[in-house]
C-alpha cells in the first residue's frame, strides 16, 4: 500500500524539539511518529517548512537528515510533491495563513495543532472553505486519543455511575512561561484552555449558561487568568481556571457523576465510587477503586491519532475524532468565553 506523503509545517516544539524530553512518554511530537519504525512504513517524509533557519537546522541534527528536506517557504518544496497530508504545527496565530496557503496548493488532509485558528472568526471560515472544498481536518487535542480519556467518555455516555453533575476543570500555568506561546493574542484561554474546554464540549456540549471573568495586567493584552461558570440545562455545572497566575503547569478534570468521582490529571488518573460508608453508618462514601485500563486505543495519544489518519486516508475507517466540524464548537465556546467576560485590570501580580 502506497505511504502517505506528508509535508511538516513549523519545526519547533510540538513538532520535534519536545521529542528530547527524558519524562515524557514517547513518541510525544508529530516527528517523533513520522520517524519512527511503524511511521517510516506508513508515512513518506517529503518536507519539513520553517522560516527560522536555527529551528530547520536542529531539525536536521535531531533527525539525521539532509538540507533538501527542509525548506524556508513552501515555494521551495519541489514539485514533483504533492502531500497527501499537510501537518500545521506552527505558531497558533499562522495557523489561519498556512491552511488557506496549503489549501490553493491542492491539500485535502489536515492536522493541525489546537487551538485550530488563533480567533473564532478565523476557524468559521476555515470551516466553509473545508466544506466547500471536501478538505478533511483533524485537530491534535491529543487527550481524545488517550485510552483513558477514551475509557472515560465511554463511561460518562453509558451513565454506568450516573449522569455528571459537576466537573472542575483547570488548566493552571503562567502567562509568562513557557513565554512564546502567549505573545500575540493567544493567551492561556485559548493556548491551554482549549484541552480543557475541547474535553468540557466532548463530555457535555455546548452550555446554555456561560458567565466568565479576566485578569488582565495593565499594558499586557492577553489574561492571565481566565475564570468560567458554565450551566446546562440537563442539570451539570462546570467550573474553569486556566491560567491562574501559578509557577508551575497542572491540568485536571475533576468530574462527579452521581454515584462516582473521575478524577483525570496530568498527575495520573483516580476513580472512587459510591460504597457504603466505613466512617459513618447508614451512608456511602467515595471509595477509591483501581482505575481501568479497558479501551480500543493503544498507549500512546500521538500513535492513536496519525493511526485514526492513516486508516481514514487508506479507506479502512471513516471515524475522525474532533474534525473541524467540532472545533468550531470548541472554538465558539473559547469566543464565549473571551469576549463575555468581565474585565478586571490589575497593576501587578
Amino acid at each position: 500500500m502506497r505511504k502517505t506523503k506528508v509535508v511538516l509545517i513549523g519545526l519547533g516544539r510540538i513538532a520535534s524539539s519536545l521529542e528530547k524530553d527524558p519524562y515524557r512518554s514517547k513518541p510525544c511530537t508529530h516527528s517523533g511518529v513520522l520517524f519512527s519504525s511503524w511511521g517510516k512504513k506508513n508515512f513518506e517524509f517529503i518536507g519539513g517548512v520553517d522560516p527560522n533557519p536555527d529551528k530547520r537546522e536542529k531539525f536536521h541534527k535531531q533527525w539525521k537528515l539532509s538540507d533538501q528536506l527542509t525548506f524556508s517557504s513552501p515555494d521551495q518544496l519541489p514539485s514533483k510533491y504533492k502531500p497527501d497530508l499537510a501537518i500545521i504545527a506552527s505558531p497558533s496565530e499562522s495557523h489561519y495563513r498556512n491552511a488557506l496557503e496549503w489549501i490553493e496548493r491542492g491539500v485535502k488532509n489536515f492536522l493541525i495543532e489546537k487551538p485550530v485558528c488563533e480567533t473564532f472568526v478565523q476557524a468559521k471560515d476555515l470551516e466553509k472553505i473545508s466544506r466547500k472544498k471536501g478538505i478533511r481536518i483533524w485537530i491534535n487535542h491529543e487527550r481524545r486519543y488517550h485510552p483513558k480519556y477514551d475509557w472515560a467518555k465511554k463511561v460518562l455516555d453509558s451513565q454506568k455511575y450516573g449522569p455528571i453533575r459537576t466537573i472542575r476543570a483547570s488548566v493552571l500555568t503562567s502567562a509568562l512561561a513557557p513565554g512564546r506561546a502567549f505573545q500575540g493574542r493567544t493567551g492561556p484561554l485559548f493556548h491551554d484552555g482549549t484541552h480543557a474546554v475541547d474535553l468540557i464540549y466532548w463530555f457535555l456540549g455546548k452550555p446554555d449558561r456561560i458567565r466568565s471573568s479576566l485578569t488582565r495586567r495593565k499594558g499586557i493584552p492577553i489574561e492571565d487568568r481566565a475564570l468560567a461558570f458554565l450551566e446546562y440545562k440537563s442539570g451539570p455545572t462546570v467550573f474553569l481556571e486556566a491560567g491562574g497566575m501559578r509557577k508551575y503547569f497542572q491540568f485536571e478534570m475533576d468530574i462527579m457523576t452521581s454515584e462516582a468521582r473521575i478524577l483525570l490529571s496530568n498527575d495520573g488518573m483516580r476513580l472512587f465510587v459510591s460504597k457504603p460508608s466505613k466512617k459513618y453508618k447508614g451512608f456511602n462514601s467515595l471509595t477509591e477503586v483501581s482505575f481501568p485500563e479497558k479501551s480500543f486505543l493503544g498507549s500512546n495519544p500521538f500513535m492513536n491519532l496519525y493511526k485514526e489518519i492513516r486508516n481514514v486516508l487508506t479507506g479502512k475507517s471513516e471515524r475522525m475524532t474532533g474534525d473541524i466540524g467540532e472545533n468550531l464548537g470548541i472554538m465558539e465556546l473559547l469566543h464565549k468565553i473571551k469576549t463575555g467576560a468581565e474585565i478586571r485590570t490589575v497593576s501587578e501580580i
